[in-house]
This record gives structure tokens, C-alpha cells and sequence, in this order.
């Protein structure tokens, strides 16, 4: 008879590991939450600005302020919904397109077919509505940072340019990343718009020679005015999508689908490894708090904090973007608003979170509407397609 030294059978580390996994990636499904698939207001908002209501005064300038629409389905809704803003004062009207208007690379020399079908839509909007149309450039636009986006963004521009004769319809112009500053209306202006490439910044290969210390400059300059300025670029200075760092429970269990959005294939354990590593490890060139992005962000900030003081209690600062594909308005400090309006296209929209100072998100498609009336009145709105209506509206200055 044999006796048996070790009557225990030896841990199963394998069983532990599993196990410790499971749990990590419970208390990561918790921590990550979920997403505003039902319209977010902060605590605060009063119930009144969470509807339509009556506007009155007199209309003297609209912008309409959408990104991303670059991949439009078929009787795109949000362009639709667009349409009829647009056209109910064309003449008092411009539509802001806030980069990324060709998916997925721009019109780089493969894609420049593509160029009808993706910007076209965008495209009609602006003929058919009769107003004012204005396109900004995106790192799509830019091929997505490879080496051909610089003259994939000059072959965009004049496609756009063609196809609306009359104005500068891309801005700012070859290359450049501005700043470039445009009054609305141009009798009697309500309103200083400043344009800027922000890719330009985070673009590695050949692009327009300017310094960026020349770039800020300029930009102080712009700012010193008592008109209310709007600064629109693609890349936002704060979100609370996953450019800023936040992705929801699905994207820790379904990663997959951050390539095809129906790729609904489970990737525990993994998923959450992406959505940690990208949001706290290794940051993406275009992603809020890469080396890269954080250094366009500080030199923005310098530029508007050097804006005069005198101005700052009698006229208005806002910063617009695209880039997440979702509808964000958050109260700033430097800045008095942010808005995030990257939500042109159904087959893009993503994940959002709030943060303190958010007083709206929504993962939806939609647009924002900035209203200036002739008693110096300020309005905004986000709207949303398909006959929904008016989802948030604040006066911004009384």
C-alpha cells in the first residue's frame, strides 16, 4: 500500500485566475455605466429649458452647427431636419459643417469617387435650402493623418468650393489652420466667427508652413472685439466621450464594434483591456490627453485667457466642435460654452457620459442652433431629427 504524501490536491491557479478576471471585469462593467441614450440635463437645468418654448423678438443671425456627417445614409434624418431649419430664414442663415465631411479618408486619390455620395447630401442641404454654407476640415478629411491627406484636404476644398459658387465655402484655405475670421451678417454683424484647422496641429506628414506661435497670435487678435465670437473646429478642448477617455459597458463587453458597428461579438476581459489601456495607458493622437492633443489644448487655452478683460462681461465666447459623435453642452470657465456637435450621421453615433459641468448630453443624432435676435438676445438650441423637436434651449445672454 502506497502512502500518499500530499493528501491535498495542488490549487487550480488557472481556476483563480478566471475568477479574478470575472470579478475585474464586474467591478469595470460597473465603473463604466452607461451611456446617455435618454437625454442627460444637470441637476440644475430648469424644466423649462428642457422643451421648446416661445422664442419671440426678431431673428438677425442663425447658425447651424453639425459635424461629422461624412457617412450619410439615404434620406440622411439629421440632414432632412437641417434642411427645414435651414430654410425657414435662408437669408439670415449659415450652416457650420465641423469637419470629418468624408468618411472614411477624404478625398484621397482611392476615395475621390466616393466624394458624390458622401458629400453630396451635405452638399444639397446648402443649394436647395439657398444659404450660406460653410465647410471646416476634420482629421478624416486629412486621410486620417497618413502621408496623403495634405492633398486629399486641397482636393476636397476645391470639390466644395465648385459646388457652391460664390463664396469661400472652405475654410480656412490650403492647408492653412487659420485663424480666420468671418462677420455674420456682413451688413450689421451679430456675430464673429473664427475658423480653425485643428488637425493641422496633430498632423504628422507635409501640411502648411505657419508657426503655431504666429497661429495664437493671430487668434488673440481676432478675439479683441465686443461682437459675441463663436470658434468652430473639429477636435473639442473637454468631452465626455470616448475621445475624452469614456466608454460605456458595451464597449468593455463588445469591442468589436469599435471596427463595424454590428459587430456584436463578445469580448469580455479584452474589451475591458482596450477601453482601459486607451483611456488611461496609451493615449491616441486623437484623443483628448495625448501629447499632441494636450499640447493644441494648452495653446488654445492661452489664447482665450489672454482675451481683454473688458470684454468678457459684455460679450460672449463660445467654442464649437465636432469630432464625438454626440450631442454635448458644457458650461466653461476660460470659455463660456462648449458645444460638442459631432452627431451628423446615424451610422456614426457613440457613447457619451456627463461630468459636472455638463448641462446636456445625449447619444443621438442632431444638430445645435445658435440664434442672434436684434435686441442682442442670444439662443441655443439642439435639435434633434424625425419630428423630435427641441430637446434643450438656453438664453445665453439676457
Amino acid at each position: 500500500m502506497k502512502f500518499n504524501a500530499y493528501p491535498f490536491k495542488r490549487p487550480k491557479f488557472t481556476h483563480y485566475i478566471v475568477i479574478l478576471c470575472c470579478i475585474i471585469q464586474l467591478i469595470q462593467l460597473t465603473s463604466a455605466g452607461c451611456s446617455h441614450t435618454k437625454p442627460y440635463y444637470h441637476p440644475e437645468i430648469p424644466d423649462i429649458e428642457r422643451r421648446e418654448s416661445e422664442t419671440g423678438g426678431v431673428l438677425r443671425y442663425r447658425l447651424l452647427l453639425l459635424g461629422d456627417g461624412g457617412a450619410p445614409k439615404p434620406d440622411e434624418p439629421v440632414l432632412k431636419t437641417l434642411g427645414e431649419w435651414a430654410r425657414k430664414d435662408a437669408a439670415k442663415t449659415s450652416i457650420v459643417f465641423l469637419g470629418d465631411n468624408m468618411y472614411p479618408d477624404g478625398m484621397t486619390e482611392s476615395r475621390k469617387h466616393e466624394a458624390s455620395a458622401r458629400l453630396g447630401p451635405q452638399l444639397s442641404v446648402v443649394k436647395a435650402a439657398g444659404v450660406h454654407g460653410l465647410f471646416i476640415p476634420g482629421n478624416h478629411d486629412w486621410a486620417s493623418g497618413k502621408s496623403e491627406g495634405y492633398s486629399a484636404l486641397l482636393a476636397q476644398e476645391k470639390f466644395i468650393n465648385d459646388a457652391l459658387v460664390g463664396e469661400r465655402n472652405f475654410l480656412p484655405s490650403g492647408g492653412s489652420p487659420g485663424p480666420v475670421a468671418i462677420e455674420l451678417p456682413k451688413t450689421d454683424p451679430a456675430v464673429r466667427l473664427i475658423i480653425l484647422d485643428t488637425q493641422w496641429w496633430l498632423h504628422q506628414h507635409q501640411k502648411a508652413q505657419k508657426s503655431p506661435e504666429t497661429v495664437i497670435a493671430e487668434l488673440i487678435t481676432l478675439l479683441d472685439t465686443e461682437l459675441p465670437v463663436i470658434v468652430v473646429g473639429h477636435h473639442p478642448l473637454q468631452s465626455y466621450g470616448p475621445h475624452g477617455g469614456y466608454f460605456d459597458w458595451k464597449s468593455h463587453f463588445f469591442a468589436a464594434r469599435v471596427v463595424k458597428k454590428w459587430l456584436w461579438i463578445p469580448t469580455p476581459i479584452l474589451g475591458s483591456m482596450y477601453a482601459y489601456t486607451r483611456g488611461h495607458l496609451y493615449k491616441l493622437d486623437q484623443d483628448i490627453g495625448s501629447a499632441p492633443y494636450n499640447n493644441w489644448v494648452v495653446q488654445l487655452n492661452r489664447a482665450f485667457s489672454a482675451r481683454r478683460p473688458s470684454h468678457q462681461d459684455t460679450s460672449l465666447l463660445i467654442y464649437a466642435s465636432g469630432h464625438e459623435h454626440s450631442l454635448q453642452v458644457l458650461k466653461g470657465e476660460i470659455v463660456d460654452y462648449f458645444l460638442v456637435s459631432g452627431a451628423a450621421s446615424s451610422r456614426k453615433v457613440t457613447e457619451v457620459s456627463s461630468g459636472a459641468n455638463t448641462l446636456f448630453a445625449h447619444q443621438h443624432t442632431g444638430f445645435m442652433a445658435v440664434d442672434f435676435f436684434t435686441d442682442g438676445k442670444i439662443l441655443l438650441r439642439v435639435v434633434e431629427p424625425e419630428g423630435r423637436g427641441v430637446f434643450f434651449h438656453r438664453w445665453l445672454i439676457f
